[in-house]
């Protein structure tokens, strides 16, 4: 117990007081005030004197003040102010304002009187009430917002708060993640180059850092988030921490990424690039879109009933691509007759070819799409990764799906514009008119039509207006188009062209030299080969001569056929063979090379003594 104060309290000491002052006598009447107290009251010095303390308690509450100030007097010591007990003080007029008072007890000439100090806290009780208020709605916003992780870092970046939204973006509950610091949702490359800290020190020097980035749920799956992180300081100045504010936006990223890929894909073909340059273009942004190991485009051929993978991108792609296996029984198979694609967690069951190019992809999880424009089928788009790494959702497929049919129609639209090249000179102008318009420049109209819808949506400008650029080539190719259909000439086409000079070549050597030659021309190759025919040519007439005038051969096969890039001419003899090296400057190799390299390709001499020679060029496509 704080012990008494012997002393007489000067009056002039009460009114300088700066809070009202009213003593109490032992048996609960007033016996001395300031001014204040007059003021704050509503009593003047009078009326205050000999009026009982409970006189200025409301009534509800009298009797429990009673009690309190019995026992108060009992073990009187010193209370301060700033014990926030709910108190209340009544006015002469009746009203009643919140009070903070503090007691002590003095020893006087008339005994011990309790001094109470009474305070109005109005303002201050309104101002805590508001503060209250304002916080519990900031709460309810904040577990009201489920789209958003919003929580809190201390100064070292540790967490301190934790909203349902936090939870339902990052997968973990407040008793699991509270404490721990906010490295833990960034990768671990970000976290070894102390990204979370800079972060921080940005924060913390202007006040706010604001990116997006790649961040980690506590299953370890990865998603694109918006992030901001906002320096919270007292009026000081004194760093309190941090707030931070992550969105998914993973769904955006990955819309924006298949746009920019379709535009991608677009102006390679308006640009007149080969099927081949399109189709490694398609595997490349195909995986890039499905962040798998590899991808692939797998060409059917109808009649013969073979895959063959084409292009593709990745590590493993370049020991598959060119590989076939039989259509039969195949998930690419599946799909084609279906038309729905092929979500697999585990590599599919398989024999023979297919599981030799399954081997050699590293095949898992994997999904398999069709490759279609309209009813025109051309193969599917495959993504896979390794077996025992992420597993492809509804997400990716339905990602990949959007950009398959803008691919296709790519696709299909490249093979209308080597064919109108091919066959630009055909009596039948009227039917070419009439395919390519009900076919081409039809789907060349939905991929301007989609671009056109691709623009509206998206929120990148810069992306926008690429958009509408590529929508106005469309139509500039549209138009051209149109001008090829109505100028065609009749006449034969390239193709054929080739074909027949090559069968050409084949007899004049059986005529000349007594060697009977097989000629096995694919006519696809020749076709696109048109532009170059008379190059192609003259390689195949120096390759003949030479075995006519040195091979000493029996028979001999000249040949035309793809392969993934490339068209190949080969001549092949049953004759005497050479060493290379030793005699190959009389077979004229020298003007075969120089004539493959001004063509962009390669030439190949095999050659062994005894057993004939293959004469093997390589024109890029």
């Amino acid at each position: 117990m704080a012990r008494p104060i012997y002393t007489e309290t000067p009056e002039q000491l009460l009114e300088a007081m700066p809070d009202a002052i009213v003593m109490v006598g032992g048996d609960g009447r007033v016996v001395r005030v300031n001014r204040l107290a007059e003021s704050l009251s509503g009593y003047s010095r009078e009326e205050l004197i000999g009026l009982a303390v409970e006189d200025l308690v409301p009534k509800a509450l009298r009797s429990a003040h009673l009690a309190h100030r019995a026992t108060y007097q009992r073990h009187p010591s010193v209370r301060s102010m700033g014990t926030h007990l709910d108190i209340r003080f009544r006015r002469k007029d009746g009203s009643v304002f919140p009070a903070d008072i503090a007691l002590s007890p003095v020893r006087t000439a008339q005994g011990v009187l309790i001094v109470a100090s009474v305070r109005d806290i109005t303002e201050r009780k309104r101002a805590e009430e508001e503060l209250l208020h304002a916080q519990e709605q900031f709460r309810l916003v904040v577990e009201g917002v489920h789209d958003y992780a919003i929580f809190m870092l201390d100064p070292a970046g540790r967490i301190s708060t934790w909203s349902p939204g936090s939870a339902r973006l990052k997968g973990y509950e407040a008793d699991e993640i509270i404490g721990r610091h906010f490295s833990v949702f960034y990768p671990e490359a970000d976290v070894n180059a102390g990204k979370p800290a800079r972060e921080l020190a940005t924060a913390a020097e202007t006040g706010r850092y604001e990116e997006e980035g790649w961040r980690i749920r506590k299953d370890d799956s990865r998603f694109w988030a918006s992030v901001i992180i906002t320096a919270i300081r007292d009026h000081a100045g004194k760093l309190l921490g941090f707030a931070e504010i992550t969105r998914d936006i993973t769904e955006r990223k990955r819309q924006d990424e298949r746009l920019k890929a379709v535009l991608e894909v677009a102006q390679a073909t308006l640009e007149g690039r080969s099927e081949n340059e399109l189709l490694r273009l398609i595997a490349q942004r195909a995986r890039t879109l499905a962040q798998s190991a590899l991808s692939t485009i797998m060409l059917v051929d109808p009649d013969e009933q073979i895959v063959t993978i084409a292009a593709g991108d990745g590590p493993r792609a370049a020991a598959i691509i060119g590989r076939q296996f039989p259509l039969a029984g195949s998930i690419t198979e599946r799909v084609l007759a279906s038309g729905r694609s092929a979500v697999l967690d585990t590599r599919p069951a398989a024999s023979g070819e297919r599981a030799a190019v399954l081997d050699a992809g590293g095949a898992g999880p994997s999904v398999t799409l069709r490759l279609a424009s309209g009813e025109r089928v051309i193969g599917g788009l495959g993504v896979t990764n390794e077996p025992g790494d992420r597993v492809f959702t509804d997400g990716d497929r339905e990602l990949l799906e959007l950009f398959a049919a803008q691919a296709a129609v790519a696709i299909d639209y490249t093979r209308a514009r080597d064919d109108l090249q091919r066959l630009a000179v055909f009596e039948d102008r009227e039917r070419i008119g009439r395919e390519l318009h009900d076919g081409a420049i039809q789907a060349l109209f939905a991929v301007g039509m989609g671009l056109q819808g691709m623009a509206i949506i998206t929120s990148d400008a810069a992306l926008r207006e690429r958009l509408e650029k590529a929508v106005d080539q469309v139509d500039d190719v549209i138009r051209d188009l149109r001008n090829y259909i109505f100028g065609l000439r009749p006449g034969l086409a390239a193709d054929r062209t080739l074909n027949r000079a090559l069968r050409d070549l084949a007899e004049q050597l059986e005529r000349q030299h007594g060697v009977v030659c097989a000629v096995d021309v694919d006519e696809t190759s020749a076709a696109v080969l048109a532009g170059r025919a008379a190059d192609v040519v003259q390689v195949a007439r120096e390759a003949l001569s030479n075995v006519g005038r040195h091979a000493h051969a029996a028979t001999c096969r000249l040949s035309l056929r793809p392969e993934p890039g490339f068209a190949v001419l080969v001549v092949e003899d049953d004759g005497r063979g050479f060493v290379p090296g030793e005699r190959s400057s009389g077979w004229g190799l020298r003007n075969l090379s120089e004539r493959a390299a001004a063509m962009g390709g390669s030439l190949e001499v095999a050659s062994v003594p005894g057993e004939g020679t293959t004469v093997r060029l390589r024109i890029p496509t």
